[in-house]
């Protein structure tokens, strides 16, 4: 009679355990849950697509400012309003010579945050 119990106690504790695990990991793959981040990426940094995202996981509504600079000459400067947990997506329209390489940087902040990205125009 005593092993009965001490099976069921154990079956017992131990699905209550895995299910407390199992909780507390849904909530830390939730990129928005207890996290403060922010990520800017290209789209398509293979090619010479100026296409980029920025992804806010700050847990708030934020401000964005970014600047686009060729061979580190201001050529676009923008703000944008980003709800918690979203991305958008830019599509910079920018006007310089497209024939020559150029060093492509975006420069993000929030704040006292701030992000930059590179790439290489051929």
């Amino acid at each position: 009679m005593s092993s009965k119990i001490i099976i069921i106690a154990t079956a017992i504790l131990l699905i209550a355990s895995f299910s407390i695990l199992f909780v507390i990991e849904t909530k830390n793959h939730n990129p928005d849950y207890k996290k403060s981040w922010t990520v800017v990426y290209f789209e398509s940094p293979k090619d010479n697509s100026l296409d980029f995202a920025i992804e806010n996981h700050l847990g708030e509504k934020t401000k964005y400012e970014y600047e686009i600079l060729a061979d580190g000459k201001k050529v676009a400067k923008e703000k944008v309003e980003i709800e918690a947990g979203e991305k958008l997506k830019i599509s910079p329209v920018l006007e310089f010579e497209k024939e020559k390489p150029a060093k492509i940087s975006i420069e993000v902040s929030a704040g006292d945050l701030k992000y930059g990205i590179y790439k290489k125009i051929q």
